[in-house]
């Protein structure tokens, strides 16, 4: 495979993985199934590898900075895991050509509700961790978990906002939680998959991996200095572009 050009991919996943906290696995998984010819299987897998490394790379940066609330990620992670290990298993006998075309919804859903003007006011401080809070964190957590294992992502488009509408947290601290909480998902997701018998490239992964964690470090330093809305809504448009191309192709699979 080309390693330069996943160098050149790699670093540009990561600074769009380190401002955002998350969206890394999207773009992840069709770049390495279209430009990479990696099949569904194995590109979801190796997303495992290169956004879990580079998300625990830039969580450092973050917690250096003080904006990494550890109790609440370790916690909404605890079942996130859980639901990870489940994802991977569920995902195992499904058609690849039906999981893309499931992944290219997911894409169409996620950059649906990042389009979506927020009614909601975003977290300005940790909520009390009431009975329903808890119950919505381990309920968000598991489904995140699930949605890892299923389809290789990270989940950031979904923890971000859980975490500043359900626990309350500053947007810079739940971008920053985020990252903790994709590590471990995909960590957790990650060993399922191996021990289902999925076979990786590990010289080409590893160069991505590396360019992905280089680029992550760079983000994570923009992430205070950037306009978050304006990042949010090109990214979102930019998820449309390759859910609408991720259709098209499936669709001429399926039923053509």
């Amino acid at each position: 495979m080309n390693l330069v050009g996943a160098i050149a991919v790699g670093l540009v996943i990561g600074v769009v993985l380190g401002t955002l906290g998350g969206g890394g696995a999207i773009l992840t998984i069709p770049v390495l199934t279209y430009a990479f010819g990696m099949g569904i299987r194995e590109s979801t897998t190796a997303s495992l590898v290169i956004v879990g490394v580079s998300s625990l790379t830039a969580v450092a940066v973050h917690a250096r900075a003080g904006r990494v609330d550890w109790v609440r990620g370790l916690v909404f992670a605890a079942f996130g895991m859980g639901g990870a290990v489940l994802g991977s298993i569920l995902s195992r006998g499904l058609d690849p050509d039906w999981l893309m075309a499931g992944f290219a919804v997911l894409l169409a859903l996620v950059a649906g509700l990042m389009l979506r003007p927020s009614r909601k006011k975003l977290g300005d401080g940790p909520a009390k961790l009431t009975p329903k809070v808890a119950v919505l964190t381990a309920l968000t957590g598991l489904g995140v978990g699930v949605l890892t294992g299923f389809f290789g992502v990270g989940g950031g488009f979904a923890i971000v906002p859980a975490l500043t509408l359900v626990l309350g947290l500053p947007m810079a601290v739940a971008v920053a939680t985020s990252l903790l909480v994709i590590s471990l998902n995909s960590a957790s997701a990650l060993v399922t998959k191996l021990a289902l018998g999925i076979a990786l490239e590990w010289v080409f992964i590893g160069v991505f991996t590396t360019a992905t964690i280089i680029g992550s470090l760079f983000g994570a330093r923009l992430a205070g200095r950037l306009d978050a809305a304006v990042l949010k809504r090109a990214f979102a448009w930019l998820l449309v572009a390759v859910s609408a191309y991720m259709l098209v192709t499936s669709a001429i699979t399926l039923f053509g």
